[in-house]
């Protein structure tokens, strides 16, 4: 009789359990750096940091000094506007004429403009403009030099591209280099004022 042949020993099977898990966490890992990249590379707003904006920020200062002058009136009549104005004088958009001083403040002072809204005041839109340290400083002495004036060389112009867009009364000295203009502007007459100013 012969012996069957003898085979070698088969080794024991080995799982591949282990192996399927490091794989699949090498996956796992592999999409969370992908996630993060792409995350990364936006910008949160659906669009890819590459693409350049078509539109350029929105300006908040004057883009021309000579965009916002403050002046003293030296008389006011109303009614009597001429087209153009005589040099020295402007007009406000209700046809009166204000004669005025020079300018003693412009837009080179100017850091900030923003229409704004009071809700204490209803429906009161307004333009802020906020005023460097040397602005603020020269606009208090304006307005403290003003406010002991008796009518009308106790207004203060505030002139936009020629146009006298306020003049109120000073009362007294305004520090703080805040700077309001308001008067019966709703919210589309506000931004195009706050727009017209900063170019």
């Amino acid at each position: 009789m012969t012996q069957p042949p003898v085979l070698p020993p088969v080794p024991p099977k080995q799982s591949r359990g282990p192996l399927l898990i490091v794989g699949g966490l090498v996956l796992l890992l592999v999409a969370v750096i992908v996630t993060g990249l792409v995350l990364i590379m936006n910008r949160g707003d659906g669009k890819p940091a590459a693409v350049s904006e078509s539109t350029p920020p929105a300006r908040t200062k004057p883009s021309d000094p000579k965009a916002v002058e403050f002046r003293r009136v030296l008389t006011s009549k109303p009614g009597r506007c001429a087209t153009p104005s005589p040099a020295g004088t402007a007009c406000d958009d209700q046809g009166n004429l204000y004669t005025l001083g020079k300018v003693e403040l412009d837009g080179s002072n100017v850091s900030d403009v923003k229409a704004g809204y009071d809700p204490a005041q209803g429906t009161s839109w307004y333009v802020n403009l906020t005023l460097d340290a040397e602005g603020a400083k020269l606009f208090g002495q304006l307005t403290g030099s003003i406010a002991k004036q008796q009518p009308p060389a106790n207004q203060l112009a505030i002139v936009i591209h020629g146009e006298v867009a306020a003049a109120p009364a000073v009362q007294s000295e305004i520090t703080g280099g805040q700077v309001q203009i308001s008067g019966g502007y709703t919210r589309a007459t506000a931004e195009a004022l706050a727009k017209k100013i900063t170019g």
